[in-house]
């Protein structure tokens, strides 16, 4: 028997293993996993027409229905999906898709517009950071070094005993001194302007934008001290003295030593002015600036300025000179308050802490004094700034006559009569926003007060103790033996002079 089970179990298997064989090759064909390539179809085929499933009013054309860019502006990416901040279940949501899908068959430049307000233009670069600095973009931080892009929305920290210098896209400058925050929010370019929005938040800052007139030289050391040497190599001082240490003999280096001429300053003034006149060739644009305090907006045009504010304290400014036709005027605090008042004398002012009225300082502290100083004689970073003004500015303002081009290139957007609609719109939005945020300032620090802490909302020294040291010490230490070999160094050893001196 059992013989014959096992034959019996044989025969079945012979038997089953065509059946096997053929639902193989069956389901082989209909996943479609042929071993073999089919001849191509020859000749007249029939299949069902065109004319069934393809009629002229079903097309759609892509053009007509979605407009974009073949390639996008600089700083725009090609996708315009959010990936950092997407939400799946939203994403996948039937009802979000139909409400944006009328939305977007109602709007077929969508891609183009959601380019443009997600674009962040670029402010300017950090010339120079002394100590610590901080970029906060949205909710991440980085640390600020020098040639760092500043973009709209950026907000600029600076911790303590440390300066930072920042180069407008424009030409202007903007120092920051320490425990100070500005937030840089808006750039806008025109054929004949440049407009900034620019908010202060706590500190002080040093508004400077450029001016036509003529440098004089002056051999007296340079009051921001601390900020120098500049990672800008041709700008310093010391790479003027050591072109003329090249070209001098013993007897010439001798005398050098012994008298401390000043040679080099006369040659650092002179490269200062010629590529200062080479640049007013180009560059004609005015700056505007509207700049944000908690109790006040000053508008500036092509001017330059101190303004400090303490958080809980009132607001001090001075206008630094007095240039015809360039208008400088401040506004008050209120959501009626309309009017600009311009300031014309060369002092410092006051805006009281409820920002509704302001008046001009009979006795300037000390304080705003040594202020004053530190920005008094600064050639090295003029020639810095204008070194990059040929460098980054004027390649882009070349190109204010093509706004294709621009935006391609730059990717600044070129405004055109509409942006003194935007500035009057800015103007009075910002004044709205800032009259509810003073108040609530107001309530926060009337709590506090009522609940037994102290506020300090005096000035303190700390905006400038650290580089007025810097400089008393510098004085001193001006024909020491350190940096009177400077001179002598290599190119090498001067890179790495630069490196060790200017970043730290």
């Amino acid at each position: 028997m059992k013989k014959l089970f096992l034959s019996a179990f044989a025969m079945s298997l012979i038997v089953s293993t065509p059946t096997i064989c053929a639902q193989t090759e069956a389901i082989d064909d209909f996943l479609g996993l042929e071993t073999e390539l089919l001849p191509d179809l020859k000749g007249s085929q029939r299949f069902t027409s065109p004319s069934y499933h393809q009629k002229e009013e079903w097309r759609v054309s892509e053009e007509k229905v979605i407009q974009d860019r073949s390639v996008p502006n600089k700083g725009q990416r090609y996708s315009i999906i959010p990936w950092s901040t997407l939400n799946a279940e939203e994403w996948l949501s039937i009802d979000s898709w139909l409400i944006q899908r009328e939305v977007k068959d109602a709007t077929p430049d969508w891609k183009i517009r959601l380019r443009h307000s997600e674009h962040k233009e670029l402010l300017g670069k950090v010339l120079q950071c002394k100590g610590e600095c901080e970029v906060y973009r949205g909710i991440n931080k980085s640390t600020a070094q020098h040639l760092t892009n500043i973009q709209e929305g950026d907000e600029f920290k600076t911790g303590k005993d440390s300066v930072a210098w920042i180069y407008m896209m424009d030409g202007s400058l903007l120092r920051i001194s320490p425990d100070s925050c500005v937030s840089l929010q808006e750039i806008n370019v025109s054929s004949k302007e440049i407009f900034f929005l620019i908010r202060l938040n706590q500190g002080h800052v040093f508004w400077h934008s450029r001016s036509k007139n003529e440098f004089m030289p002056d051999t007296s050391p340079e009051t921001d001290s601390w900020s120098l040497p500049l990672l800008v190599r041709e700008s310093n001082q010391q790479y003027f003295e050591r072109s003329i240490y090249k070209k001098q003999n013993a007897e010439e280096k001798l005398y050098e030593i012994i008298h401390l001429e000043d040679n080099a300053v006369f040659d650092q003034f002179k490269s200062l002015n010629a590529l200062k006149s080479e640049n007013d060739k180009v560059l004609s644009l005015v700056t505007n600036l509207m700049f944000v305090t908690p109790t006040g907006t000053i508008t500036s045009s092509n001017n330059s300025f101190d303004a400090l504010y303490v958080p809980g304290g009132e607001t001090f400014f001075k206008k630094r000179e007095h240039s015809k036709g360039h208008k400088f005027s401040l506004g008050l605090r209120g959501y009626l308050s309309e009017n600009d008042h311009e300031i014309v004398e060369n002092a410092w002012y006051k805006i009281e802490l409820n920002g509704r009225s302001f008046s001009q300082l009979e006795d300037v502290p000390g304080t705003f004094q040594v202020l004053e100083l530190l920005t008094k004689r600064i050639k090295t970073i003029e020639l810095a700034r204008e070194i990059w003004v040929r460098d980054f500015s004027l390649p882009f303002i070349h190109l204010l006559s093509n706004p294709e081009k621009m935006a391609h290139k730059f990717g600044y957007t070129v405004w055109n009569e509409n942006l003194s609609d935007r500035i009057k719109f800015l103007s009075e939005y910002t004044r709205r926003v800032e009259t509810t945020n003073l108040k609530s300032i107001q309530n926060l620090m009337t709590r506090m007060e009522e609940s037994g802490k102290k506020i300090n909302s005096d000035i303190s020294e700390e905006h400038y103790r650290k580089s007025l040291n810097h400089y008393l010490l510098s004085l001193k230490s001006r024909y020491d033996n350190k940096k009177m070999r400077v001179r002598e160094m290599s190119d090498v050893q001067y890179y790495v002079w630069i490196l060790r001196n200017g970043k730290f």
